[in-house]
């Protein structure tokens, strides 16, 4: 079978009457939409259903696209390509590594606050040189440095100062003078491995760093929040599911979207990840790495029962890499 969903549908025909292993082979299989488990994909204890690597085999599991792309020189060491109409992503990956979006000031693997902080990061006389900022992001430290927030750029006002919206990731904080950085910001690609995507020409410009070559490189996009739900309820959970040996990669970001606040805290939280737990017993992810995910990795929420999580990896994430958290745990503003 050449697609998950299809070896899906496969495998429920005997899921809980019989054991069901579903082997992934090596290569990269690329989710048209979240695969979603069921009660109906469930197994039982002595007939579980088990989706892993085959013996030897490195499959990886995409929330993303490959792009096939005609480069040409732009300026200045950036190539530029046309890509499909009304394509929309906020992360790419040269040869399997994300690339970082153009921004200010540049990519530093050495800072330790977001690779990179400036307190002139949106001084007026910096945004001045912006010619369209709407789809930008600011990123800001908490004034006390408990975390972090964004706001999302909407263009420039009448008198030339940024118009944008956010910060709602922490309740009742502004941003830290110092430690901020700003990235989609067309004007700020400057430095090897950054891009931008013009949505409004389609192009997509991108200066490749040391070592990646346009000719051969594989480019891949960002789709999906989510690549795996468990959607069971209390009554009906999905049961007996485990995932073995998997690599799951090119999940998208979600820090707009975390808004939900906690229960006694001042932190918000966004119910969702590459693997999302909602209604799920006696399930597990054994052994499998979670490779640049933008959001949360593992997510399990509201009710569930013996979710067990072991001996993974989990890399360079966006968010969080594990997080429980039950339907009564907000509060109420």
């Amino acid at each position: 079978l050449a697609s998950l969903a299809a070896a899906q549908q496969a495998a429920r025909k005997f899921a809980g009457r019989e054991p069901v292993t579903v082997l992934l082979h090596s290569g990269t299989y690329y989710l048209p939409d979240t695969l979603k488990f069921t009660a109906a994909d469930s197994g039982t204890e002595k007939c579980p259903v088990i989706y892993t690597a085959a013996p030897g085999g490195q499959p990886v599991v995409s929330g993303g696209g490959k792009l096939n792309l005609d480069w040409t020189v732009f300026r200045d060491g950036i190539f530029q390509a046309k890509t499909p109409a009304g394509l929309v992503v906020d992360q790419m990956f040269a040869n399997g590594e994300r690339q970082p979006m153009a921004r200010y000031p540049n990519y530093d693997p050495n800072a330790a606050k977001f690779n990179g902080t400036a307190a002139d990061a949106i001084a007026p006389e910096r945004v001045a040189r912006w010619s369209d900022p709407a789809g930008g992001f600011i990123h800001a430290m908490h004034p006390a440095l408990w975390g972090n927030m964004t706001w999302r750029i909407l263009g420039k006002r009448a008198d030339g100062s940024l118009d944008y919206e956010g910060g709602w990731q922490n309740q009742g904080s502004g941003m830290h003078k110092e430690f901020r950085f700003v990235e989609n910001i067309k004007e700020e690609l400057d430095a090897p491995g950054e891009w931008f995507l013009d949505t409004k020409t389609n192009t997509l410009f991108f200066m490749p760093p040391p070592g990646v070559d346009l000719k051969t490189a594989t480019i891949e996009v960002v789709r999906l929040r989510h690549l795996i739900e468990f959607n069971g309820t209390q009554a009906q959970p999905v049961k007996f599911i485990t995932l073995r040996g998997l690599t799951l990669r090119h999940a998208a970001r979600t820090f707009m979207e975390t808004r939900e606040p906690l229960l006694r805290s001042d932190w918000h939280i966004y119910r969702g990840g590459a693997v999302l737990f909602n209604g799920a017993e006696d399930s597990a992810i054994e052994g499998c790495e979670f490779d640049q995910l933008g959001g949360n990795s593992i997510f399990v929420n509201n009710y569930n029962r013996r979710i067990t999580v072991r001996d993974c990896l989990i890399r360079e994430g966006g968010a969080s890499g594990v997080a429980f958290v039950d339907r009564k745990s907000t509060r109420l503003n």
